[in-house]
């Protein structure tokens, strides 16, 4: 019956490799649905694109729910926990008012105005990697293709001299993968970052380091932890989810024939691919863990309050009842603006415009340069090779 649900199903690997499936029967349930990760944390899944707007954008629903359970507080920080000061001043885990004046001190530098001005750097940095693809022949459509571009481009905004990128990738690369060397890694960035940030004070650049470390002596100033914390947000989630963007975008075009070939025609479809993309295989499965403040009632049932709300971005943007045909990928449909695969309202993603622009390039510089590459292994096969290693084999 698609109204019942094992208590772990969403994590189980037979579901792993179609999620979408179980979406459909969420929202076909017409109610949240239970579920207990992997820890041993309540989750409640909500999967229609109504109940996950609502959801987004709900006063009751946040991050920082010891501020409103009387049985619950944060817990105390040891001083010389690094690691765990730098976490708790997160911007994706912060309420206003920390989340207004955090997001306020960047957000200038992320308007779709500024980022503008990164095109024709972009642009340069696009056709340097499809050349190098060209005289390689063989590549990894990750390390050869998408990997470069978002590193290079926070660290070039943030002001990371070239030599020292390699680097920044590593950590983002630890972090991420929530390995033992996850936390070393944190506090050699943060390492860095205070490295960088005093010689900004002493010769100022035109970065965002040197107009973060201007604001020391302002009213709203950055203290050390919520600044490492802000550029290591940029880095992560700049890198990582515009990494899966491209690489999810290349690997659906290569294995739909038709809307290869229509992009190649027209490479100036490359915006609505990286649109399609967002919707049919956005980087974000389910919004960072927000908590329902109180009881409340959403998609057809009722969350009790204090519970882990999962607000469910896939299911969002695979409803039919938004969605013509929805499981179909078609860079031609009309209906693609609806998708949020960015998020909704003050937790919109700050790098959206930044993201579409490094895509949107990518894409049409591989279409205009690169229109005999196809995949190097089975199509049958890529799907799952993507969601089990971080490569994808391709012929130029």
């Amino acid at each position: 019956m698609a109204d019942t649900f094992d208590v772990s199903e969403l994590w189980d690997p037979t579901v792993r490799r179609n999620p979408h499936e179980f979406y459909d029967r969420v929202r076909a349930a017409g109610r949240p649905v239970l579920q207990v990760d992997p820890a041993g944390n309540r989750l409640w899944v909500v999967a229609g694109h109504a109940d996950v707007l609502t959801g987004l954008r709900h006063p009751a629903i946040g991050h920082e729910v010891h501020r409103h359970c009387p049985v619950t507080h944060q817990p105390a920080l040891n001083p010389q926990d690094e690691v765990a000061r730098i976490e708790t001043r997160q911007l994706i885990n912060l309420d206003p008012p920390d989340h207004t004046r955090l997001r306020g001190l960047v957000s200038g530098g992320f308007t779709a105005r500024a980022v503008a001005r990164l095109e024709p750097w972009i642009t340069a940095l696009a056709d340097r990697l499809v050349a190098n693809a060209r005289r390689l022949g063989r590549i990894d459509g990750v390390a050869d293709l998408a990997d470069p571009v978002p590193v290079n481009v926070i660290a070039e905004l943030v002001g990371v001299p070239e030599p020292d990128r390699w680097q920044f990738r590593a950590w983002s690369a630890a972090i991420v993968s929530a390995s033992p060397d996850g936390p070393t890694a944190t506090v050699e960035f943060a390492a860095y970052l205070d490295d960088l940030a005093a010689r900004r004070r002493a010769d100022p650049a035109d970065d965002l380091m040197s107009e973060l470390v201007a604001l020391e002596d302002q009213a709203e100033r950055l203290d050390r932890d919520e600044l490492v914390a802000l550029v290591q947000l940029l880095l992560i989630a700049g890198q990582e989810t515009t990494v899966d963007l491209i690489v999810n975008g290349i690997r659906l075009l290569l294995t739909h024939p038709p809307q290869w070939q229509a992009l190649r025609e027209q490479p100036a479809l490359a915006a609505a691919v990286v649109e399609e993309t967002l919707r049919f295989r956005g980087p974000v499965e389910i919004v960072p863990p927000r908590f329902a403040f109180r009881d409340i009632e959403i998609g057809g049932g009722r969350i009790p309050a204090y519970d882990r709300v999962g607000l469910s971005l896939w299911g969002a943007n695979r409803d039919p009842t938004v969605f013509d045909r929805p499981h179909e990928f078609d860079i031609h449909r009309a209906d693609v603006g609806k998708h949020i695969a960015f998020g909704y309202g003050i937790h919109f993603c700050l790098g959206a415009h930044l993201a579409r622009l490094e895509s949107r390039i990518m894409f049409e510089r591989i279409a205009q340069q690169l229109p005999d590459l196809r995949l190097a292994v089975d199509p049958r096969d890529v799907d799952a090779f993507r969601l089990h290693r971080n490569e994808l084999p391709l012929q130029v």
